[in-house]
């Protein structure tokens, strides 16, 4: 009985690089991984960022218009004293 073997041999038509070569491909491709995570970094940095200061300026808003609400009552209730005040003087004359 025979047995058939069926396989592929490499052909080698292209020179294998050498050593140099191949330590240099490495590189540039740890080169370009720094760079793209770099690159990715300082984006998520940015949007961090970008939210940090969001939620500053919105706590800053709230803080406003509570101060505003505040300041408004207070006015109200000032100028009901004075109309108070103005009615009792008008009584008087």
């Amino acid at each position: 009985m025979s047995t058939i073997s069926t396989g592929f041999k490499k052909m080698n038509w292209m020179p294998k690089p050498s050593t140099w070569q191949a330590m240099e491909a490495a590189r540039l491709k740890r080169r370009q991984m720094m760079e793209e995570f770099q690159a990715s970094s300082a984006a998520l940095v940015s949007g961090f960022q970008t939210a940090q200061n969001m939620q500053i300026q919105g706590v800053g808003d709230l803080a406003t218009r509570g101060v505003q609400a505040r300041m408004d009552a207070k006015v109200k209730e000032m100028q009901a004293q004075l109309e108070e005040r103005m009615n009792s003087l008008s009584k008087l004359a």
